[in-house]
């Protein structure tokens, strides 16, 4: 469809010599995708290859969409991936909807699929339409969200592209059906028990025939215009930062807001100043509503000393000019204790939970890739490696090596030299070979575990904190 590559064209979604990781799940949507993905090929030259998320819900259905997606993939020579979950399981131990599980379990698999290319320039293509971004707006306004939330999907979001987002989903069908394409369908989207379901099958269509036949229309652009207005504020919100907000990048952050500036300012732009804020803390924003937000504005304007607990043990205290979050002592006193427990053995290649964090390692050829300069992925030589890889805390008798001729350092000693307060050492998690630390989190890698000119194989280390 022309509509589709002039989008793809306008938002910059692929560039000569890109690498393409398409999301196919052998629905409509998705097939359309599959198939523009191969057009614009025709138009520049990027490779592409195909990941399809087997779910564990559908039983022979979903080993029937399994099959379609790969036939389809090997009659155009394009490589496909087989990702199967259990979806169900996942969201029973994630205390997450079977969507949100989904939505998390197809995400991870194109992330993955996407570091183990070793490509820099990977792109990953899903297959959002018009009436799915009109969905999300109307399901954030029904849930309260913020702007942010309002302005719905974006074409682009880092590395994520949707070039079907300004298309609706009759389209996308019709031109399938003009083209002969047969495609799956999923039985479950039929099934009003799921919130997006409901806006799709009943909400949706009741404005249609109700209000205004363009309705999805209307919504999707609105979306648009707020989008743009959330980006302009943003960038206000930028430039009152940088005079009014003071940051740190240590493993235990805290951030310093300057009252009287922040005071003068206008309500809506001290409630995003607030969220700048919190999105510096390693907590984020998980579970701060509007009234955690009404109670800091109150905070911000009140005397010295006060202070407010905030969700994801983040505290916010006035201490004298400064509006200042950090961490809340109390837990950051149960973290000191918690910091005896044992360490985790690293699954390489896989996935380790240790504490609150998720603990993401790979493995695969060096090709004189780009090193990502990310602050919670590092790439270190695999083969300098001599133990096997553990996370944990400090222990008597760990050693760093911080000078590239050679020679290594007590981890206390680096750990005083770089001011690392006394009561926060015992917390900073450690990527330990033996002895010998890999990576101090948040500071530093060793420098005799950096890839060189002669390393062969990169082992690939990614720290979240679990959703």
């Amino acid at each position: 469809m022309r509509q589709v590559q002039n989008f793809i064209r306008e938002q910059k979604m692929i560039m000569p010599g890109d690498f393409v990781i398409a999301g196919v799940s052998g629905g409509a949507d998705s097939v359309c995708l599959f198939f523009e993905l191969l057009a614009y090929q025709k138009e520049i030259p990027f490779s592409m290859e195909v990941v399809h998320i087997e779910h564990g819900i559908r039983g022979q259905d979903s080993l029937a969409d399994a099959n379609y997606v790969e036939n389809l993939c090997k009659e155009y020579g394009v490589p496909f991936h087989l990702v199967s979950c259990d979806i169900k399981k996942m969201a029973q131990e994630s205390s997450l909807t079977v969507e949100e599980a989904g939505r998390k379990a197809r995400y991870q698999a194109f992330e993955q699929a996407a570091k183990k290319s070793g490509r820099s320039n990977c792109k990953i293509a899903v297959a959002h339409n018009l009436d799915d971004q009109a969905e999300t707006i109307l399901m954030n306004l029904a849930r309260g969200s913020g702007l942010r939330g309002l302005g719905g999907i974006r074409p682009v979001r880092e590395n994520i592209i949707r070039p079907l987002l300004n298309t609706r989903r009759s389209e996308i069908e019709a031109a399938l059906r003009g083209r002969q394409i047969t495609w799956r369908t999923d039985e479950t989207n039929r099934q009003t028990e799921y919130t997006r379901n409901r806006i799709r099958l009943e909400i949706l269509p009741l404005l249609a025939q109700g209000v205004n036949g363009q309705a999805a229309s209307h919504i999707a652009q609105a979306g648009l215009r707020l989008q743009e207005a959330e980006d302009y504020i943003q960038s206000q919100v930028q430039k009152l930062a940088e005079r009014y907000v003071h940051y740190e990048e240590k493993a235990e952050p805290e951030v310093f807001l300057e009252r009287e500036g922040f005071c003068r300012q206008e309500h809506l732009m001290q409630e995003y100043l607030i969220r700048f804020c919190l999105e510096k803390m390693i907590a984020g924003q998980k579970d701060v509503s509007r009234r955690h937000i009404g109670a800091l504005l109150e905070l911000a304007a009140g005397q010295n000393g006060k202070s407010l607990n905030l969700p994801g043990g983040i505290r916010a205290v006035n201490k004298n000019e400064f509006l200042v979050f950090e961490k809340n002592r109390s837990i950051r006193k149960k973290g000191n204790e918690a910091a005896k427990c044992r360490g985790e053995n690293l699954q390489i290649p896989g996935v380790t939970g240790w504490r609150d964090l998720r603990i993401t390692a790979d493995v695969f050829s060096y090709e004189k890739q780009i090193i990502p300069q990310k602050k919670c992925t590092k790439w270190f030589d695999y083969d300098t490696i001599n133990h096997r890889l553990e996370i944990r805390t400090r222990q008597a008798g760990d050693t760093l090596s911080v000078h590239a001729e050679g020679g290594t350092k007590p981890l206390k000693r680096y750990m005083i030299d770089e001011k690392i307060l006394r009561e926060r050492r015992d917390e900073i998690p450690l990527i330990a070979d033996g002895s010998h630390i890999l990576w101090v989190v948040g500071y530093r890698i060793s420098e005799a575990y950096k890839v060189t000119e002669r390393t062969k194989k990169i082992l690939q280390i990614q720290i979240d904190k679990e959703n």
